[in-house]
């Protein structure tokens, strides 16, 4: 309403009517018999029962645009009620995007000999709209709202419109984004109609960066300047998905969209994909095949002029040596090259030995050679492992006894059954025996 509102501002006098105003200030502007009147059916309605000399009696052109979308909002009994009490002798245009068996009734009741003009449908999107699916696993569905509070914060921060499916989920969205920091605005039939007003004009204004809305704002606005798009529920429909996604990209300009996709809404995506356009690569594809015989063309006259280019430095080469005008060039021929310092340094003290005689060199290699030996002669020695133990080193041949019980058992010595039967001798017990062995003694 508003953008037909701005598109007549400059031709006609005109005036519009809708609900949430104030009565008394529309009142007022019908009575100055406008030109035009763009009017709601609910708000019509109560101003031809109420306002005072208003009537459509000298209405010559009645038009019911978007038939379809008030029809789906319960607005037949009001749009049937408008009809009956225009002029019989009007013109009267409708349009809807589809053609259903309720448009079909109205059509009926509206019209008389009607002229029926059909266009394609609009199942297309924009072709400078760049669109994005974002998968949802089922577990992770209460994961929604911080994707969409991470790109509206990090990645898209104005000129942002987020789609929702109730009026709840808009609400709770709202709160989130404010308490993050965005200018963000909410659009949905909870609010008046002054404030549904308002919230869009902030939102043009560039007042708001952000708009969360239900499909209440998927048709009939025109926002300038919407970069990006985001459904944060898939529409059920893939009619709904064209009308949010064509708030942006309009106009030749360059739009985003973002899609959060849960498994239940798979289906919807494959109708999406499936009604786009052909890709990019395929589209180039056919485009560079038509032009297959004018590459082949341009690719002929680079080799002629390849061919001509050689011919004639042939010929100017042949004419120099004709003349006898050529200069003699001089190149520098390198011997094997020098890998680095140290192989340099080799080839220098090489060369100088050639030069002088052989017991020179027997010399030079004997001074080099004591050089080395003096060097070798003051390293140190490498210490070696030293292994205090001797005694182990000498048990190592020898076969080590084990003690078990069964040894115990098995020895038969006196000495070995004695210490098995009274067990193991402590300094204590020894004394007490020897004691008694020297007083036996001294008996006998």
């Amino acid at each position: 309403m508003n953008m037909i509102s701005n598109e007549l501002k400059e031709l006609f006098f005109k005036t519009y009517i809708k609900g949430g105003l104030d009565l008394k200030t529309q009142e007022a502007a019908l009575r100055q018999r406008p030109d035009i009147v763009i009017a709601t059916p609910g708000r019509l309605i109560d101003h031809l029962h109420n306002a005072p000399n208003f009537s459509l009696a000298d209405v010559e052109i009645l038009v019911l645009d978007e038939a379809d979308r008030m029809l789906d909002e319960a607005f037949s009994i009001q749009m049937k009620e408008i009809i009956h009490l225009c002029a019989r002798n009007r013109q009267t245009m409708l349009f809807s995007a589809t053609m259903t068996d309720q448009i079909e009734e109205l059509a009926a009741v509206s019209l008389k000999n009607p002229v029926k003009l059909f266009i394609s449908g609009n199942t297309e999107t924009a072709l400078n709209l760049r669109q994005e699916f974002v998968r949802i696993r089922e577990n992770h569905e209460a994961d929604r709202e911080c994707i969409v509070a991470g790109l509206v914060t990090r990645n898209f921060p104005d000129h942002t419109i987020i789609f929702v499916k109730t009026k709840k989920t808009c609400r709770r969205l709202h709160i989130i984004l404010g308490l993050l920091g965005a200018k963000v605005g909410q659009l949905h039939s909870g609010l008046t109609q002054r404030q549904r007003v308002e919230a869009l004009f902030r939102f043009k204004k560039a007042e708001l960066d952000v708009l969360v809305s239900t499909d209440l704002a998927a048709r009939g606005l025109d926002v300038e300047g919407v970069k990006t798009v985001i459904n944060m529920d898939m529409p059920t429909t893939l009619k709904q998905y064209i009308h949010r996604v064509g708030r942006t990209a309009r106009a030749g300009r360059v739009g985003r969209s973002i899609s959060l996709v849960g498994e239940s809404e798979r289906k919807v995506l494959k109708e999406i994909v499936a009604s786009n356009k052909e890709d990019v690569i395929d589209a180039y594809k056919n485009r560079i095949e038509s032009l297959k015989e004018s590459i082949e063309k341009i690719k002929e006259e680079e080799e002629v002029e390849r061919t001509l280019r050689l011919a004639q430095e042939e010929l100017q080469r042949g004419k120099t040596r004709l003349e006898g005008n050529t200069e003699k060039r001089h190149w520098i021929k390198l011997q094997k090259p020098l890998l680095n310092e140290k192989d340099a340094k080799k080839s220098k003290n090489h060369d100088a030995g050639d030069d002088g005689s052989e017991e020179e060199l027997r010399a030079r290699r004997l001074a080099e050679f004591q050089v080395r030996s003096a060097k070798r002669a003051r390293k140190g020695k490498k210490l070696q492992a030293v292994c205090e133990n001797n005694d182990r080193r000498s048990n190592e041949g020898k076969k080590r006894k084990l003690r078990s019980f069964t040894s115990e058992l098995t020895d038969v010595r006196k000495k070995a059954v004695k210490r098995f039967r009274y067990g193991a001798e402590d300094a204590d017990f020894k004394a007490v025996r020897v004691k008694k062995k020297k007083a036996r003694r001294i008996v006998n």
